[in-house]
C-alpha cells in the first residue's frame, strides 16, 4: 500500500474536531437509507447479503477503500469497547481505536487467514491498550488475595458463596447492579481485568490472549479464575447486602 493510500484512510480514522465519539468516517453514514417506494414483491429486489470479513479482506488488498470503511463500521464499536474497559479513559480509548485501524491497514497483508479476523484485530488493540497502560503511572490496585474468599484445607471455601446464575436475567435489568458490576471490573488489576475482558467479553482464546499478554496459557487460566472469582465475590456482596 503507497503512502497516498495510508494517507487518505488516515483521514477516514480522524476524530471528530469537537472531540465527541463519533462514527470514524465521519456523520455521512449516520444518514437513514432513502426510503424506497413500495412495489409489487414480485419485482422488489432481494437484499444484498453483507460481506464476510474475508471477503472484504481481499477485497481491501485489491485497493477496495470502501471495503476498508465497511470494516472499520463493523468493529469499531467493539475495538472502542474493548480498549474503554482496559483503560478507563474515553480519550485513550479513542487513540487507541484509531491506532488499530491504522495498524491493520499497515498490516493486513500479513494476516494469513489462520485465526479470525476478530481475534487479531482484538490482539492488536489489547496490544495498543497495554501499551498504553505500561506508559502511564501504576495506580493503587485491589489486591486479590484481600477480597477473594479463603480455602478450608479441604478445598472449599470458609465462607458460603450463594449460586445466583439463576437471577442473573433479573440482576440485568437493575441498573444499579450493572454499575456495581462495571465497578468491580474496574478494581480489577490490568492484566486480571484485561484477561477477563479478553476472554468472557471479547471471547478470545487462551491461546490467542496467551500471545496478545506475552503469558502462558496457564497463566492465563488461573487469572482468569481468580478475576471470576473476585466478581463472583463481589457480586455476592452486593446481592445480600
Amino acid at each position: 500500500m503507497t503512502r497516498e493510500d495510508e494517507a487518505t484512510t488516515f483521514s477516514l480514522l480522524e476524530a471528530a474536531p469537537d472531540g465527541k465519539r463519533t462514527s470514524l468516517l465521519g456523520a455521512n453514514e449516520a444518514r437513514e437509507p432513502r426510503t424506497m417506494k413500495k412495489e409489487k414483491a414480485s419485482t422488489r429486489p432481494k437484499a444484498d447479503k453483507a460481506p464476510s470479513d474475508r471477503e472484504l479482506i481481499e477485497r481491501i488488498r485489491s485497493q477496495d477503500w470502501n471495503a476498508f470503511e465497511v470494516l472499520v463500521l463493523r468493529y469499531q464499536d467493539r475495538v472502542y469497547g474493548l480498549a474503554l474497559g482496559m483503560l478507563r479513559d474515553d480519550d485513550e480509548a479513542q487513540d487507541v481505536v484509531q491506532e488499530t485501524f491504522l495498524n491493520v491497514f499497515r498490516k493486513l497483508e500479513s494476516f494469513r487467514g489462520e485465526s479470525a479476523f476478530s481475534s487479531w484485530l482484538y490482539r492488536i488493540a489489547a496490544n495498543n491498550a497495554m501499551m498504553k497502560l505500561r506508559g502511564k503511572r501504576r495506580r493503587v490496585e485491589t489486591s486479590l488475595e484481600e477480597v477473594l474468599p479463603a480455602y478450608n484445607t479441604d478445598g472449599h471455601f470458609t465462607v458460603s458463596i450463594e449460586d445466583w446464575s439463576q437471577r442473573v436475567d433479573k440482576m440485568l435489568e437493575d441498573r444499579e447492579l450493572g454499575e456495581h458490576i462495571r465497578q468491580a471490573v474496574d478494581k480489577l488489576p490490568d492484566i486480571y481485568r484485561a484477561v477477563f475482558l479478553l476472554s468472557d467479553i471479547h471471547d478470545m482464546s487462551m491461546r490467542d490472549i496467551a500471545a496478545t499478554l506475552d503469558l502462558t496459557v496457564p497463566n492465563v487460566k488461573t487469572r482468569l479464575h481468580r478475576a471470576r472469582l473476585y466478581l463472583r465475590a463481589e457480586l455476592d456482596r452486593y446481592v445480600k447486602s
